[in-house]
């Protein structure tokens, strides 16, 4: 708890010696993805847009999600958590825009007992996703997108529990609006 704080502490300091906070945007949320065929994984987001970068079309962001507060809520299925960075191209500024989204980071599954191993329990995450994002005129922004994970996995290396396509649905709360 204490990284986190220190970690918020200084991106707090750097945004606003560098007067970000007021010309751009930082967007907080929550993150709810479905594995096609496997499980319900739900998190965390966040998101960073500088105002001036190639016209206001990208952003970038970083995300965790789990099937802590998935799938594995009240069952037997394989506690997996995700640590996510994400590049997203928006094709115009308009309220209602199509998105494409690189998205690169790490996946742990925990198996909860030592029978498992010689299984690995980690492995890293390449997706491209494809979606649109409506933004609110108070400051909610929602994304729904599909994606493909172009690294995956049937357990005999890495995590056998990452399945090739997904979609999910991502709130976000703009922060200073």
């Amino acid at each position: 708890m204490n990284i986190i704080r220190l970690v918020h502490t200084i991106l707090v300091m750097f945004l606003l010696h560098q007067n970000l906070l007021i010309s751009d945007d930082i967007s907080l949320g929550i993150r709810f993805q479905q594995s096609i065929g496997m499980y319900n994984e739900n998190g965390i987001s966040i998101e960073y847009a500088p105002k001036n970068l190639i016209d206001n079309h990208l952003s970038f962001s970083a995300n965790y999600y789990s099937s802590r507060c998935g799938s594995a809520i009240q069952s037997n299925a394989i506690i997996q958590d995700n640590l996510q960075i994400s590049s997203t191209y928006h094709f115009s500024s308009a309220s209602f825009t199509p998105y494409t989204k690189l998205n690169a980071g790490y996946c742990f599954a925990d198996y909860e007992s030592s029978h498992f191993d010689d299984i690995d329990a980690s492995m890293p995450l390449i997706s491209l996703e494809a979606g649109a994002q409506y933004s609110f005129v108070f400051p909610l922004t929602m994304q729904a997108g599909i994606g493909y994970n172009l690294i995956t996995s049937d357990g005999s290396s890495g995590i056998g529990t990452v399945y090739p396509l997904f979609v999910q649905c991502t709130f976000l709360w703009r922060l200073g609006s």
